[in-house]
């Protein structure tokens, strides 16, 4: 061979080198901007296929045959390749951003196949992250190796797809082949280290998969060879769901792509995997896998009518659990037309059965060990073991509300409001595993609507709380009375004879709009002795207020303002006083409280004293802005300091807080966002319950049967999310005019900015209304009414459509006389009853009236 062919040889090989893919260095958590693009292939169908579990036919063609193929890609800049008569060329495009996009530069025709491709330079042999995303179904291959494969229509979503690979040290090649359906389509990708702690909710490395047999595996979701070179060392601790702090084992990872998990049981239930350990960069690997193991074994609680199954009460069953089965055997029959005969336990029944309240062998057919729960926790439990169920909880409440929440969560009944239920109609129920459990965030919740003090539906929708005892399944827990200083010490009896025991303002004892001398030892002496008898007459009820007058002018005199500056708050006096009350009584009364408000000018808390274990403070959020959550909205932030400051010192809180517009009910009032966040905020501040005030002498109040209902939900679980709760009501209360009462709820708390303040005495004037939104939302209800499914909903739209009519009433009166607008309010309000457009009542409901008869 002359040395002229060998160095023209060299030179032609050299010339390959340099025209190959320019390599580009990784650059982690940067997208590849730069790439080879070749396309669009062709496939051999006419239209979109409506199955996405495979590819789209055609896509298996290799397109890269005549260049090593995609397994063995050969690429060159420039070169083309052919297929089908056809020939396309290799491209080099740079983006601007991270998402290459097809459309742009390879087609906008759908049913077509691209390829990119680049180089990665890595500087050693590293393990990591690749993350991609793609529109539609791709193919990926490093280094000549396909390392993942989705058929899936979709839009492009960064790291949609995250892949642990190990990238060899020098140049890496990545070839991704990406298929298009229709509409537009791309892809994008980068390279990420590999950090669990911080894309750990991103991607996983492991999950557990069950098979028909009940046999559970733990399977490595990435190359099965990289399963070792991944992780340091790992260990797996297996739990019960139901017993999440008892570990049934632990065992050491065996290091295989797929392990089978050793089940306690082959009874189907709920498990969590806890997985610790390192990655092999030494970093810690911390996560936990919940999945479901066991034979499944379907069981029939009804069908066509008809049903094997009993209801089980114990010889002991509580009132409250008594009427809890009859309940479940009413709502059963409702759904399924099948009749459970309710019966008393017996060993070794026969039939299968729905164990309605707790026996001491139940938590033992969980697994688990457990006494019987006290009467008044309000926990419940709901569970199959084989084909029988069990419900159980405290005897008061728990187990009242596992039964109602069995009813709603399995079977799918609501109950909106005292007249409305939905009760869906189902031929058949089968199940194969049942295990939830709950507990209240609150002790007490008092749902302060018209519509929710029905005790029927409060059982029913978990409001235990009221200011007054009502007689409800499962009892209340009931706060006596509120500004209770002239019904425990009324003027006429004191003030003529002992002046001294009222509020001294400006030099002069008085007792009109003012207070209690509460540093006169009598005062603290009377009180007590009216406590006591209250507490003994009146027995039924958990908290006695002890507490101002409704208005301001607390006592001025040296003694009281001693101790309110000493305090920084006249909050002192109260707390100082009330402490004495409350130690008075506890002897006597050591299961019941003593509670007092942090309201107005009391509501700033003391810097020394603190309430004693049987006092509750009762915080009111009166002067708050309700536009937005008390977080995030700058006119809240005293508030949100003293109620920081009062869970600090206060063993027990319990808050008034407000949903209402009190000077007009029935005006739009756009709340409903900050429900869950103060909510959340009085939970996480150490509040035992919540009074949420709101239209409560009538029906009628803006939105009130769905402010009702979703506030029931949040008491019980401030986490819920609001929007389907609301939507399920919509769907369920107001049928097909669900859709359009939804708009206008949308088109109301759209007007809403981070400029909108709204406080309890919003206006009719008020800039956040217009004329315009007026009549936008009639648009709405009219047509709301048109396509309401029968008279009976037709009404309730009438109801909900009730705050326009009266805003248009208040802002446009001339029209709305003239154009039937004020006609048809009044004809709502009669048949419904409604007699409060605001607190005030009459005189409000009359001077409103007045001012339409005025009106030409």
């Amino acid at each position: 061979m002359s040395k002229k062919f060998i160095f023209l040889l060299l030179l032609s090989l050299t010339a390959v080198v340099i025209a190959s893919a320019q390599p580009q260095p990784i650059r982690f958590e940067k997208w590849i901007q730069t790439w080879e693009l070749c396309g669009p292939f062709p496939l051999n169908v006419e239209k979109e296929p409506l199955n996405d579990s495979v590819h789209i036919p055609g896509f298996e063609t290799d397109f890269l045959s005549a260049h090593g193929g995609e397994h063995k890609f050969q690429f060159k800049p420039g070169q083309t390749e052919t297929f089908g008569g056809g020939s396309y060329q290799w491209i080099k495009h740079t983006s601007a951003d991270s998402l290459i996009n097809l459309d742009e530069t390879i087609s906008k025709s759908p049913l077509k196949v691209a390829y990119g491709y680049c180089v990665l330079e890595s500087p050693k042999e590293q393990i990591c992250v690749l993350s991609a995303g793609t529109n539609d179904g791709a193919r990926l291959w490093l280094n000549g190796e396909q390392i993942f494969d989705s058929p899936k229509a979709r839009g492009v979503k960064p790291d949609d797809d995250m892949l642990v690979v190990r990238l060899k040290k020098g140049e890496n090649t990545l070839l991704l082949k990406v298929e298009e359906r229709g509409g537009s389509w791309g892809f994008c990708a980068r390279v990420l280290p590999l950090n669990t702690q911080k894309y750990g909710d991103r991607f996983a490395l492991f999950r557990v998969q069950s098979d028909d047999d009940g046999k559970a595996k733990l399977k490595f979701l990435h190359q099965p060879k990289l399963a070792k070179a991944v992780m340091r060392e790992l260990t797996l601790q297996l739990y019960r769901a139901i017993e999440p702090d008892k570990a049934i084992w632990e065992k050491e990872w065996t290091q295989n792509p797929q392990m089978i998990l050793e089940l306690p049981t082959a009874q189907y239930q709920n498990y969590i995997l806890k997985m610790t350990g390192h990655l092999i960069d030494g970093s810690e690997y911390d996560t936990m896998i919940p999945f479901a193991g066991g034979k499944r074994m379907e069981h029939v609680l009804f069908a066509s009518g008809e049903s094997d199954y009993q209801i089980a009460l114990a010889p002991d069953a509580s009132e409250s659990e008594k009427w809890a089965a009859e309940e479940l055997q009413h709502w059963i029959k409702e759904i399924s037309g099948a009749e459970l005969p309710i019966v008393i336990f017996k060993e070794k029944m026969s039939q299968p059965h729905i164990m309605v309240g707790f026996r001491k062998d139940i938590p033992g057919f969980f697994g688990f060990s457990s006494p019987r729960p006290d009467a008044n926790d309000e926990a419940y439990t709901y569970g199959n073991v084989g084909r029988n169920i069990y419900i159980w909880g405290g005897q008061a409440r728990g187990t009242m509300y596992g039964v109602m929440s069995f009813l709603e969560n399995e079977l799918g009944c609501r109950w909106y409001t005292p007249q409305v239920s939905f009760v869906p109609k189902k031929e058949r129920f089968v199940f194969d595993f049942l295990y939830h459990h709950e507990e209240p965030a609150l002790r007490v919740r008092n749902d302060f609507y018209y519509e929710a003090f029905e005790p029927i539906w409060a059982a029913r929708n978990k409001i235990n709380g009221a200011m007054n005892y009502r007689e409800q399944p499962g009892g209340v827990e009931s706060y006596w009375a509120v500004h209770t200083f002239y019904p425990l010490m009324p003027p006429e009896e004191f003030f003529p004879t002992h002046p001294e025991y009222y509020s001294m303002l400006e030099g002069k004892r008085t007792w009109e709009r003012a207070q209690l001398c509460l540093t006169n030892p009598d005062v603290l002496k009377i009180m007590i002795e009216r406590v006591k008898k209250t507490m003994r007459e009146k027995p039924e009820y958990l908290i006695y207020s002890v507490s101002q007058n409704d208005w301001r002018n607390p006592c001025q005199c040296d003694n009281c303002q001693a101790i309110a500056q000493k305090e920084g708050s006249e909050s002192g006096p109260l707390i100082w006083f009330v402490n004495q009350v409350a130690e008075a009584v506890a002897g006597d009364f050591p299961d019941k409280f003593i509670g007092t408000l942090a309201y107005q000018y009391t509501r700033k808390p003391c810097k020394n004293l603190r309430p004693r274990d049987n006092v509750v403070i009762r915080l009111c959020s009166i002067e708050c802005c309700f536009a937005h959550d008390f977080h995030s909205c700058p006119e809240n932030a005293y508030f949100i300091a003293d109620l920081e400051g009062w869970a600090a010192i206060a063993p027990h809180l319990y808050i008034w807080d407000y949903v209402v517009n009190f000077s007009h009910y029935i005006q739009p009032y756009p709340n409903f966002p900050v429900l869950k966040p103060n909510i959340i905020a009085f939970r996480d501040n150490k509040a035992i319950g919540i009074m949420e005030q709101a239209a409560y002498q009538s029906r009628g109040g803006e939105f009130a049967e769905l402010r009702a209902y979703v506030i029931s939900k949040l008491l019980w679980n401030p986490e819920k999310e609001v929007d389907p709760i609301i939507n399920d009501f919509m769907v369920g209360y107001y049928g097909r005019s669900g859709q359009f009462v939804r708009q206008y709820y949308d088109l109301l708390h759209g007007r809403v900015t981070p400029e909108t303040h709204i406080h309890l005495g919003l206006e009719p004037d008020d800039k956040l209304f217009s004329d315009e939104f007026v009549r936008q939302a009639e648009r709405i209800f009219k047509q709301a009414e048109v396509v309401a499914d029968n008279e009976a909903i037709r009404q309730r739209v009438e109801v909900a459509w009730l705050p326009i009519l009266y805003l248009k009433c208040r802002r446009m009166p001339e029209e709305a006389k003239t154009d039937g607008t004020y006609t048809r309010f009044n004809k709502i309000v009669e048949r419904e009853g409604i007699t409060h457009y605001a607190e005030a009542g009459a005189p409000h409901r009359e001077a409103f009236h007045q001012r339409m008869r005025g009106m030409h």
